[in-house]
């Protein structure tokens, strides 16, 4: 197998590793599985038989491809809805779309570890984090539809504020660094991706300031890189 990205990056490579693997096996045995059946799967392998800690969202985000609202359920199945945006917002969106990859890899075991323990002795301030969160999705959905991204960057810097809430060490003095000049240099919003502490940064900015602020994040010594949307989830075929 070959990922090309960093494992602890923070893209959810690893779910999407299984999830490749599941679908290709549904091929060479010739099953018949839709893709929340091939999301399950990887979910049920990743969790429970490796015991590795995480949630659900990565496994459906690869299964399915493309922009979603997903809603969780306690069993963490989901169900998946298709944000419906125009074309041409999702060129915008993705014009103004900066990765940056902190060079620090990360387990993510510890900081979700901690959040799930925060969440069980029912601390305020990780719960108000939580569901901040969760507003801020269903906010966040209606900004595309509307075709607002700066609104939408916005809401993704809202929700980083937020997220730091849940766990003491989602974010680090180097990340906030990066994170200020960002801020600083105007972008809409950013957040780093996955569980935290460390991997990938993402950030949000006018189209027209994007090859600045990625010349910006190289001073800090890490990699910044534009990135694409693909409305293509799990997929496999057989070579003759």
């Amino acid at each position: 197998s070959y990922a090309d990205c960093p494992p602890g990056s923070g893209l959810g490579s690893s779910s999407a590793l299984v999830v490749a693997m599941v679908e290709a096996m549904r091929r060479f045995m010739g099953l018949e599985m839709d893709a929340h059946a091939i999301a399950r799967l990887a979910f049920d392998i990743e969790r429970r038989e490796l015991g590795l800690a995480g949630g659900a969202q990565d496994h459906y985000a690869a299964a399915f491809g493309g922009l979603n609202m997903m809603h969780f359920m306690a069993d963490c199945r989901a169900s998946v809805e298709p944000v419906p945006s125009a074309d041409h917002v999702m060129k915008e969106l993705e014009a103004s779309l900066v990765l940056y990859f902190t060079g620090v890899s990360r387990e993510s075991a510890a900081i979700i570890d901690e959040q799930r323990a925060n969440m069980k002795s029912h601390s305020t301030r990780p719960l108000e984090g939580l569901h901040a969160l969760k507003a801020g999705a269903f906010e966040m959905r209606d900004a595309l539809l509307a075709g607002d991204v700066p609104s939408f960057g916005a809401l993704l810097d809202a929700g980083w504020s937020s997220k730091k809430k849940l766990a003491h060490n989602i974010s680090s003095s180097d990340i906030d660094k990066v994170y200020d000049a960002a801020k600083a240099f105007g972008v809409f919003g950013g957040k780093v991706s996955g569980a935290g502490g460390g991997g990938f940064m993402m950030f949000l900015v006018d189209p027209t300031q994007r090859e600045g602020l990625k010349r910006l994040l190289s001073t800090f010594g890490g990699t910044a890189q534009a990135a694409r949307f693909t409305n293509v989830g799990a997929e496999s075929w057989i070579v003759r």
